[in-house]
């Protein structure tokens, strides 16, 4: 800080370059110069000034803002732009976790903000290993969602979260019958899908609070009924039973429904 100038006025420009020596985006340094501009004291005080507001600059996050996404359904997300390329989208949500879509999932008002703001995107913090599907990786119906979300993020896949009741409910065996016991289904899922089977008793009956805290968060009422989510759980797209489904249109769905593989 040698060397700092007196000269009423002087502050503002010493304040906006230090601000943008240490990298700090522009709201960053409009709040430096917002602090010194004003101050007409001595060199001295001025250094102090200068010094307190670097220590809070530095404690703030290098991020772009969080906003709220949506999809043309009207299906919002809270999150921040990490980057836009490729015709994809990644997002930050608020609990950390990434997410990638195809822009084109994307309302109108969401892409002209990518479009205007294509600087506001923030570069990961660390560098997360590539997720990677094995060649010879053999989906498995898995009942807990921690080892579904686990296994979402090594892989990369969406996660098919089904509420069924095998034990009970007719369209549960129609559906287990016409798609998921079906060889053509187990191969399109060793490489696209991540399982999770939450099998319910008459009712909806369940001695699992787990499974009785996700049915509340889904908000399942009825059964058969499955989503397809990613990693962090935010929800791509919801299904059911019908009488014309069979492998290759819930493949299809799927396919449609899933973020864009990188």
């Amino acid at each position: 800080m040698a060397g700092l100038n007196t000269e009423p006025g002087k502050t503002h420009n010493e304040a906006l370059q230090v601000a943008v020596d240490y990298g700090y985006p522009a709201p960053h340094h409009k709040l430096l110069v917002a602090i010194l501009d004003p101050i007409h004291h001595s060199s001295e005080m001025k250094k102090r000034s200068l010094l307190l507001c670097g220590l809070l600059l530095m404690n703030l996050p290098l991020r772009a803002e969080f906003r709220t996404w949506s999809n043309p359904s009207g299906t919002t997300l809270d999150a921040e732009l990490v980057k836009a390329d490729g015709g994809n989208v990644t997002l930050r949500l608020r609990n950390g976790n990434l997410t990638t879509f195809p822009q084109t999932k994307l309302s109108e008002a969401d892409r002209e903000f990518i479009k205007n703001n294509p600087a506001q995107a923030a570069p990961s913090s660390q560098t997360a290993p590539t997720p990677t599907v094995k060649a010879d990786r053999k989906a498995k119906w898995l009942t807990k969602m921690d080892k579904a979300r686990e296994e979402s993020k090594e892989t990369g896949l969406p996660i098919l979260v089904l509420f069924t009741g095998t034990s009970w409910c007719s369209y549960c065996i129609k559906l287990e019958d016409a798609v998921f016991s079906q060889k053509a289904f187990k191969t399109f899922a060793n490489e696209n899908l991540v399982l999770l089977l939450l099998d319910f008793g008459p009712g909806g009956a369940t001695k699992s609070k787990d499974d009785k805290k996700l049915q509340e968060e889904f908000g399942v009422s009825g059964f058969p009924t499955y989503f397809l989510t990613d990693a962090s759980g935010a929800k791509l797209a919801k299904g059911g039973y019908n009488d014309k489904i069979n492998p290759e249109s819930f493949a299809d769905w799927a396919r449609k429904s899933s973020p864009a593989k990188k």
